[in-house]
């Protein structure tokens, strides 16, 4: 859906200024933060070997998402981000 505090779902509702990744000042859409982000390239690749030391699968948003397999991976590559604090320190 698209609904989680990057700058492109952010922006539609005036919390920040800019849709735009601060890093690469493209828009920081999920597709952007789980895959290209070059602010995040350490952690792309420990990602990758993660999920290739279990079987090998294609790295996009769809296999990453959608695969329960992938959930303790997924949220350890978020974790080690550290893109979310704001919401650790905060607790709805």
């Amino acid at each position: 859906t698209g609904h989680v505090g990057l700058n492109v779902y952010l922006a539609r509702f005036g919390v920040v200024d800019s849709n735009l990744c601060p890093a690469c000042h493209k828009p920081e859409t999920v597709n952007h933060f789980l895959l290209t982000c070059r602010r995040f390239m350490g952690q792309h690749n420990a990602l990758r070997c993660a999920l290739y030391m279990d079987n090998w699968q294609p790295l996009n948003k769809r296999s990453l998402l959608g695969k329960c397999k992938n959930k303790a991976v997924l949220l350890a590559y978020i974790a080690s981000t550290n893109r979310f604090l704001c919401y650790a320190s905060n607790p709805a």
